[in-house]
């Protein structure tokens, strides 16, 4: 069970680390690209809304897991069924969301600057 705590505090510490970049990267797209036009500011907005929304998700729920132990034992016993870590290793879920993530901050990026790559991105995003 400590090591699914310790697993957790990653988890949340990862959290953390992408809510703020996100928003940092935000930011400073916006300040270095004012002249974007309004359909890119809108799509890298919707973008780190959804970003922010899953990482708000998923500091709520480790955290909540990490302060109670029951939420904690239910979270490890979902996490360490063995069918659903069968179901897990076939469809990657991990390198299915690291990838999503990138494509969605790199969809963030290419908004201010090329609105076809940015549709591109996006259509990735959406479908993936």
């Amino acid at each position: 069970m400590n090591e699914f705590e310790k697993k957790l505090k990653r988890r949340l510490n990862v959290s953390t680390f992408i809510c703020l970049f996100s928003v940092i990267l935000y930011l400073l797209l916006n300040f270095l690209t004012k002249t974007a036009s309004d359909f890119a500011q809108g799509i890298s907005m919707g973008v780190f809304v959804g970003i922010e929304l899953v990482s708000v998700y998923m500091l709520v729920s480790s955290y909540t897991a990490l302060n109670n132990k029951e939420k904690l034992k239910e979270m490890y016993i979902n996490e360490t069924d063995e069918r659903n870590m069968a179901i897990a290793k076939e469809t990657s879920q991990k390198s299915a969301l690291i990838s999503m993530i990138g494509t969605a901050l790199a969809t963030i990026v290419a908004g201010f600057f090329d609105k076809k790559i940015c549709l591109l991105l996006c259509a990735v995003v959406f479908f993936d």
